[in-house]
């Protein structure tokens, strides 16, 4: 008499059921422990990587083979975040950006071994990027930043934090390109002045949220010109811009959240607690 076979969990639908259901459980550590079972783990685990979105690996560290699998088997992706990945380096980074042209949204944050040359498949390629986060990049130069403006058109949300190999004069270039950009982070450059505030002005229509933090040069000038022009504006962060005073800032407050109390307020109570003096006769 024939035993009746046991199912196996292999026995499951691989696609509709371990693919869909299953393996989004997983953390990439497993699916990569997951993977060296056997071959058919092999198999499900690279079916599962082929199907990805979304690909997030902030702050980890992965060898060179490890992270050519990312680049072989993720051909989907829409969003893919390294912030703090030190250890991805170019070889690393263009196979896998030559392979997911769809990219929307893309952080290189804090990634440090890296250079501009990396972003050359993205800008020439990927036509739908609306995200860009490079805070703490050094080696994104002018030139990358003009190769950028002059292939793309569709950026909303740009973190250029601390980039401070780009020069004021392509980051006037940048405004002037991408008009319909809702979010930027200046913070930590320098090298802003208020001509970038003026540029902003006629070009930024669809801006809700600005950081200046840090850009010492910006004054009460540019600020005026943003509260006079920029209506649309909800958010603009200036700690640190110490030629920006309250004169400016009052025309915000109403309709503006700022990162920096009214120094009024200060002011009166520092007058409230003063000494008297008293008249001599």
């Amino acid at each position: 008499m024939n035993k009746k076979r046991q199912t196996h969990f292999f026995d499951l639908y691989w696609e509709d059921i371990i693919v869909a259901k299953i393996m989004p459980f997983l953390s990439i550590e497993e699916c990569f422990i997951f993977r060296t079972v056997s071959r058919t783990c092999l198999q499900i685990v690279d079916m599962y990587f082929s199907k990805l979105n979304s690909l997030k690996l902030m702050n980890k560290g992965f060898s060179p083979h490890t992270f050519n699998v990312f680049a072989t088997r993720c051909t989907k992706l829409k969003i893919l975040n390294l912030n703090r990945c030190d250890s991805i380096t170019d070889s690393d980074l263009i196979p896998l950006l030559r392979r997911n042209t769809g990219l929307v949204n893309l952080n290189l944050s804090q990634c440090k071994n890296l250079t501009a040359k990396c972003l050359q498949p993205l800008i020439l390629h990927c036509d739908n990027l609306q995200i860009l986060k490079l805070a703490n990049c050094s080696w994104f130069t002018t030139g990358a930043m003009e190769a950028l403006a002059l292939h793309q058109s569709k950026l909303k949300d740009v973190d250029l934090a601390y980039c401070v190999s780009i020069s004021e004069s392509c980051i006037l270039i940048f405004i002037k390109k991408f008009k319909d950009i809702k979010t930027l982070n200046l913070e930590g450059n320098t090298q802003v002045t208020d001509k970038c505030l003026y540029t902003m002005c006629k070009y930024s229509k669809s801006l809700k949220l600005l950081n200046l933090g840090g850009c010492c040069d910006i004054t009460d000038k540019g600020v005026r010109a943003l509260a006079v022009h920029l209506p649309q504006l909800e958010g603009l962060l200036i700690r640190g811009c110490n030629k920006v005073t309250e004169s400016s800032l009052q025309l915000l407050r109403n309709r503006v959240h700022l990162d920096r109390k009214p120094t009024q307020a200060v002011f009166n109570e520092t007058a409230l607690t003063m000494p008297q003096v008293r008249e001599t006769r």
